[in-house]
């Protein structure tokens, strides 16, 4: 399994994570509440956990292409949802 993770600094940390958990609900199983967050994408997963010092991410993927799937999808939603001030991911492997 490969494994990558990034802090999103951000005070609005567990609106984020409410707001993808909901929206990625709409397709594919999501378990979450106001902390912690897992999205079960069918060709990987993210973890989503909401902290003082920001939103942590953790995509998994049985291999890098899909690990990446799982990044490129979570980088395009956060955009989306920050287009006012929008955030950076810089994802780091595991």
């Amino acid at each position: 399994m490969i494994h990558y993770h990034a802090l999103v600094a951000t005070p609005h940390a567990g609106t984020y994570l409410f707001k993808l958990c909901k929206h990625f609900a709409r397709k594919v199983p999501v378990e979450f509440d106001a902390q912690r967050g897992q999205v079960c994408f069918p060709y990987g997963s993210c973890v989503l956990e909401s902290g003082t010092d920001g939103l942590r991410l953790r995509s998994s993927g049985e291999s890098l292409a899909q690990a990446q799937q799982v990044m490129a999808v979570l980088d395009s939603h956060l955009a989306l949802m920050t287009r006012q001030a929008p955030l950076q991911i810089a994802w780091q492997p595991d």
